[in-house]
């Protein structure tokens, strides 16, 4: 759980950064229209729930099942993230395109098989 903090760290600022920003079908930031019609947090809600119980089952119960668990929804979590990528103004897209990828690359590294 060493990248507990920061996982978290990322989910609450990706939320923040997608909900500060609205689209519409007029606006640029809407291309096709594929933002959830300016609601962002439909792309990635019930992904984020499940990552959040995940977290507290792991953090109360960490079993190699938990641990599996938490892995799962985290990913789950973060492609759902990239799912609404065209939704995110481009002067942002490279930071948060990184910080998903590191934090992908964290929860690739986290043993589950040493608990």
């Amino acid at each position: 759980m060493k990248n507990f903090k920061r996982q978290i760290l990322l989910a609450v600022c990706g939320v923040a950064v997608m909900l500060t920003y609205s689209c519409s079908k007029d606006n640029p930031l809407n291309p096709a229209g594929n933002c959830f019609g300016g609601n962002w947090a439909e792309g990635y809600t019930d992904e984020l729930t499940a990552w959040t119980a995940a977290i507290q089952e792991y953090s109360d119960n960490p079993t190699v099942e938990s641990c599996t668990n938490y892995k799962s929804a985290a990913k789950n979590y973060l492609d759902a993230l990239d799912d609404i990528y065209d939704c995110i103004p481009t002067a942002s897209r490279a930071e948060i395109d990184q910080e998903i990828k590191e934090a992908k690359a964290d929860i690739d590294q986290e043993d589950c098989n040493n608990l």
